[in-house]
């Protein structure tokens, strides 16, 4: 027995392989959280956070906003700016007036139609048009004026002997006459016979005939009347033009208005002028006109004018609604408040940094930060591992032939004293663990003897065993399991490590004749030898995790994460294998069979 292993379970050295799982699991779930962190943007902000609430300038910011206050701020200068500007007279004058009734009815006014009306009006009566319209038109009558001038004219041609002659026979059926037989046959014979200068009585006798004829007669006494006379003197004459032009002129329709206008006694109350004259009178009497001519001339509404486009109306109508704002009220509020800081954005950022500070992750991840906890994770990398969860076992990962076996026949083979033969996995279970079990049944198998090499012999036991000899190698590393301790003296069960050779090898385990760890080797008779550490002080039916480092020469063995073992050996540099196996070396009682070797899982990791 190992008195170091006494004394390492004696003083709670090795803990229980479930507060090393525990430890471990948690450890990998801190070491996975630590590196989500790390590349968080939690973290960023957190460091952030830090660095800003940490920074002079945030002091700074904190006291300078702590400083301030509502008095003598340009808020407070504003308020007391309007107060000010609220007790102006000429602003109170105005708001008296502004938006009042009497305004409104004033405005709507401005532009009617009535108003418009009355301002023509009274331009037109007191810039003194309208008497100069008056004037004009009672200084237009009929005595004097052009009109009766042509109407003289025309009444004096009218009355002319020469008018009256040819306004007598102009076309009349006695001068048509007389033209006619002016052109008669019978006057022209007399006056050829009248005008011939030689006479016979016959012809004599004819003109005198004739010169009585009442019809030739009648045509010289027309022929030599003075209203004929006067006729032709007039018909051409430029007295009968004028006459003509005259009596189109005085018989026209306007010079018939003109000439009533002119006579009317009663035409200045029948003008324009008179008429706008009696409208200005009413519309000056009128209450709504009476009423805008007093409000316009009062001084409420000259001092609204006044203030209306001023920039003090403006600067008031700006700080009116300026200190009335939310964004002032706000303002204000923040300046008036005692505990301004806290409603800050700054103390907000210290308050999530303060809150930050206590998230467990956070809190774990400064905790191991620049700490040695997490070398392991970043130092190894895990280059080979099962936990034997499918339902059977996974031949990308094992042989159920050894590698020297394969190497040479293909098949198992037993050692002479072997009371079993490998069953190639017929003795290999897997749920969430593995088993190799020894079986008490007749098997077939083969035996090396010297000289005869490989003999067939029938065995009394089955057995089994796994081997990475066809997929994993590695010379440097962790190598590790969780085996369950159940040593039977009859059984040899190994977790071990092997090259190409089947020793030296490096067990992890070896347990049931001899129960010890270390480097088992050939010494100068041919014997196993064992360079390592009796095991026999472990408690049985527990399980524990069983770990080789090799570093070149130097190889440390753990159990449940505490060294117990190292030692340096140069015949292990080489590449290795896993193994583990159960041999038969003596009979078994019945009462312990089947004999079963449990392994729930193997890792084993490389350098990064």
């Amino acid at each position: 027995m190992s008195f170091k292993i006494f004394s390492l379970q004696l003083l709670g050295k090795i803990k229980s392989v479930e507060s090393v799982e525990n430890q471990r699991e948690k450890i990998r779930k801190d070491y996975e959280e630590f590196l989500k962190v790390e590349s968080s943007d939690e973290l960023q902000q957190y460091l952030e956070f830090e660095r800003s609430v940490n920074s002079e300038e945030f002091k700074k910011e904190k006291v300078k906003i702590e400083a301030l206050q509502f008095k003598g701020s340009t808020e407070f200068k504003q308020m007391k700016e309007l107060e000010q500007l609220k007790k102006a007279s000429k602003i109170k004058k105005y708001f008296k007036i502004a938006g009042s009734a009497d305004l409104e009815k004033f405005e709507k006014l401005t532009d009617s139609v009535k108003l418009n009306e009355y301002d023509t009006l009274h331009e037109y009566i007191k810039e003194g048009q309208f008497d100069k319209d008056k004037k004009e038109i009672k200084s237009q009558v009929f005595k004097g004026s052009v009109e009766e001038k042509h109407w003289l004219d025309f009444r004096k041609l009218d009355k002319s002997a020469g008018i009256k002659a040819y306004k007598e026979l102009n076309n009349s059926s006695v001068l048509k006459k007389h033209v006619t037989f002016g052109e008669s046959e019978k006057l022209k014979g007399f006056v050829a016979l009248r005008n011939a200068p030689d006479k016979d009585k016959e012809k004599r006798k004819e003109l005198k005939k004739l010169r009585r004829d009442s019809e030739i007669k009648a045509y010289f006494k027309y022929e030599k009347s003075k209203k004929l006379k006067l006729y032709h003197e007039t018909v051409d004459s430029h007295g009968l033009k004028k006459y003509h032009e005259l009596k189109v002129y005085v018989e026209n329709d306007d010079y018939k208005i003109r000439e009533v206008f002119l006579k009317d006694k009663m035409k200045f109350e029948k003008s324009e002028a008179y008429k706008k004259q009696q409208n200005y009178k009413k519309l000056a009497v009128d209450n709504e006109v009476k009423f805008f001519l007093k409000f316009e001339k009062s001084g409420l509404n000259k001092n609204y004018l006044d203030v209306k486009d001023s920039f003090d109306l403006k600067r008031y109508f700006e700080l009116d609604e300026l200190v009335n704002s939310k964004e002032f009220l706000a303002k204000k509020a923040y300046l008036e408040d005692k505990k301004k800081w806290g409603k800050t954005e700054e103390f907000a950022k210290q308050q999530d940094f303060l809150r930050m500070k206590e998230l467990p992750h956070l809190v774990n991840y400064f905790k191991y930060k620049g700490t040695s906890v997490f070398d392991f994770f970043a130092k190894w990398e895990v280059a080979f591992e099962d936990d034997f969860s499918a339902s059977k076992l996974d031949t990308e990962k094992w042989s159920n032939v050894g590698f020297i076996a394969e190497k040479m026949l293909g098949d198992n083979y037993s050692m002479p004293g072997d009371l079993h033969v490998f069953n190639n996995g017929k003795n290999v279970n897997t749920a969430n663990k593995l088993t190799l079990f020894v079986k008490k049944e007749k098997a077939a198998g083969k035996v090396w003897k010297m000289p005869a090499g490989f003999i067939p012999v029938e065995f009394d036991y089955t057995s089994d065993l796994v081997s990475t000899g066809k997929n994993f190698w590695q010379e440097d590393g962790v190598f590790e399991a969780k085996i369950k301790f159940n040593p039977v003296k009859q059984v040899v069960s190994s977790f071990y490590l092997a090259g190409e050779n089947s020793t030296p090898r490096i067990n992890l385990l070896e347990m049931g004749t001899k129960n010890n760890l270390g480097v088992s080797s050939l010494n100068g008779s041919g014997k196993i030898q064992n360079n390592g550490l009796d095991i026999s002080n472990l408690k049985r039916g527990k399980s524990y995790i069983f770990t080789v480092e090799k570093a070149g020469s130097s190889i440390t063995w753990k159990i449940n994460d505490t060294e117990v073992l190292s030692i340096q050996d140069s015949t292990m540099n080489v590449p290795l294998h896993v193994n583990a196996s159960s041999i038969v070396v003596n009979e078994i009682s019945g009462s312990n069979l089947p004999v079963n070797f449990e392994i729930d899982w193997v890792k084993c990791y490389s350098k990064k």
